[in-house]
C-alpha cells in the first residue's frame, strides 16, 4: 500500500483510526481490508477520526462510491 503523500500527522492519525475500529469492530476483519477502506476514504480528503472509524467498519459510504448511470434516451430524430 502506497501511503506516500501524507503527512506524519495524518499517518499517526490514520494509525490511531486502526487502532480504534479494531477495537470496535462486531466482527473479526482482516485489518487489510480496514487499511484498504481507510486510504479509499482517506484520498478523497477525509480527516475526522469518528468519520475515518465510521467507513473503516462499513457504517459511512465512501464518498466516491459509484454513483447508477443516467440513461437519456436519444432525441427524436437523431
Amino acid at each position: 500500500m502506497n501511503v506516500s503523500g501524507y503527512t506524519t500527522r495524518e499517518l499517526t492519525l490514520f494509525r490511531k483510526v486502526l487502532d480504534r475500529a479494531m477495537a470496535e469492530a462486531d466482527i473479526a476483519m482482516p485489518i487489510e481490508l480496514m487499511a484498504r477502506r481507510l486510504f479509499v476514504i482517506a484520498r478523497a480528503g477525509e480527516r475526522d477520526p469518528d468519520r475515518l472509524v465510521d467507513a473503516v467498519l462499513g457504517r459511512y459510504p465512501p464518498p466516491l462510491a459509484p454513483k447508477p448511470a443516467t440513461f437519456f434516451p436519444p432525441l427524436p430524430g437523431r
